[in-house]
């Protein structure tokens, strides 16, 4: 195999999870200083004990979404779009899992349900590879994070 090609094809393979990690790290600092913001001035008496806790994070994820599918239609990189799709797919995915996280069997249906209704879409748009690469970081992101432990 040519070396060209070899790189061209591991290049992905190795910046879409640093990219999307990165890309998660700033929608979850984005999340965490809306979520004090809210805290702090509707919430004065005790910030941290906001009672629309799961409403911020849908609400913020949803905003997310919105913005990716602004970015869709730019003509940017599709290794950059790719990367960006990381963040708001994996805090949607977060805030499904979370959302039921009494329900574990609901929550992993639910968030399956979301990552197929991507997959779907991004057949029905024809996207190349690296979406759904980044589709698969960010169910294991989301897992990671809103799974129990022990």
């Amino acid at each position: 195999m040519d070396r060209r090609v070899l790189l061209a094809n591991l290049f992905p393979l190795v910046v879409l999870p640093v990219g999307g990690l990165l890309v998660l790290a700033i929608c979850y600092l984005g999340y965490f200083a809306l979520y004090l913001f809210i805290g702090s001035v509707f919430f004065t008496s005790a910030p941290a004990s906001a009672p629309m806790l799961l409403a911020i994070r849908i609400g913020f994820a949803v905003l997310l979404l919105l913005l990716f599918l602004a970015l869709q239609r730019t003509k940017a990189p599709d290794l950059l779009k790719a990367s960006v799709l990381v963040g708001p797919l994996s805090m949607l995915l977060m805030a499904a899992i979370l959302a039921f996280f009494l329900q574990l069997v609901l929550a992993g249906v639910v968030a399956l349900a979301i990552v197929g209704l991507c997959v779907f879409l991004l057949i029905k748009f024809k996207r190349p590879w690296l979406y759904y690469y980044a589709s698969a970081l960010s169910l294991l992101a989301a897992l990671v994070y809103g799974w129990p432990r022990g």
